[in-house]
């Protein structure tokens, strides 16, 4: 019966629409995860991903998403880090939406999207488990649900300029990618400044069949001092240098992953990690790491998508 209404429901609220779609699509992880000062505990993870998109006879093709995070046990803070005594089940904990309209080269997007200078950029290698073990880095401009974006994309070039509202930050961002035969390679650049502060960012990737490499560079003043969660930063020089390597074949991917930072003693990261798959979308993973110098993580258990 539930399902003839939703239906029958579902039939009604859309008719007249044409060539509307929806579709539902996720990931899920179950594990163990343990850091220093803490005892290894259980965790799970489920996100959901609600998008409907439809065309205009124009040709205009619109899309809306919804991005139901973090249903599961245990919980983190901003800086990825679990939360002492936060074990029991936190329900859903973060709803990102966005809205873009696109017509052959350009793009648009506005919501809990990428700035210019994160779109354009790569990051090093690294693997979503249970969605504590993602080390910080300062691809991000810490300004999710504000972000509108103008994407231009022609063959192997893309451009894209932003614009973040609740920090008043502007961005602008070039990359390229290319095919050698041999070798596929990635390169782009990025700039953003606002009252925040200002950062650039420069980034290379190159794959080689079985084998890939990334690294980016970054570098400006933040002051993210205003934002809940974060250590204040305030007029912080901050300066990264971030490289990974991964291979992969056969089911069975290894990689590693180091981010320099230059202005702070006995402050880097790095992780080592490994996935097995499993077939149908699952696959079991493991990694291990050491963030800011002092604190190791370690994760172990399987995720899948659906």
């Amino acid at each position: 019966m539930k399902k003839i209404l939703f239906a029958t429901t579902a039939l009604v609220a859309t008719a007249g629409v044409a060539a509307a779609d929806v579709s539902v699509s996720g990931r899920a992880a179950f594990g163990i995860y343990s850091q220093t000062g803490t005892d290894a505990f259980l965790q799970s993870d489920v996100d959901l991903t609600f998008t409907g998109t439809t065309e205009t006879d124009g040709g205009v093709k619109l899309s809306a998403s919804v991005d139901m995070d973090d249903f599961g046990n245990g919980a983190v803070n901003a800086g990825g880090v679990v939360a002492a005594g936060r074990y029991s089940k936190t329900g859903l904990t973060n709803a990102d939406t966005v809205i873009s309209a696109s017509s052959g080269a350009l793009a648009f997007s506005y919501g809990d999207t990428d700035g210019a200078l994160d779109a354009r950029n790569t990051e090093v290698h690294r693997i979503l488990g249970i969605d504590a073990e993602l080390w910080t880095n300062l691809v991000d401009n810490d300004d999710d649900g504000a972000i509108a974006r103008l994407d231009y994309k022609m063959g192997a070039v893309a451009m894209s300029l932003s614009y973040a509202g609740q920090d008043d930050t502007w961005g602008i961002g070039a990359s390229y990618s290319g095919d050698m035969g041999s070798a596929q390679y990635y390169v782009g650049a990025g700039y953003e400044d606002g009252p925040v502060g200002d950062l650039w960012a420069v980034s290379a990737g190159a794959t080689f069949g079985s084998f890939s490499v990334r690294t980016a560079y970054w570098d400006g003043t933040r002051d993210n001092g205003a934002l809940t969660g974060v250590t204040p930063r305030v007029g912080t020089v901050v300066e990264q240098w971030d490289v990974s390597a991964q291979y992969s074949a056969n089911g069975v991917t290894v990689g590693a992953n180091y981010l320099m930072d230059q202005t702070a003693a006995d402050d880097d990261n790095w992780t080592v990690f490994g996935t097995y798959d499993l077939g149908g979308g699952a696959q079991l993973f493991a990694q291990h790491g050491e963030f800011t110098g002092t604190q190791e993580r370690s994760s172990l258990g399987v995720t899948f998508a659906f």
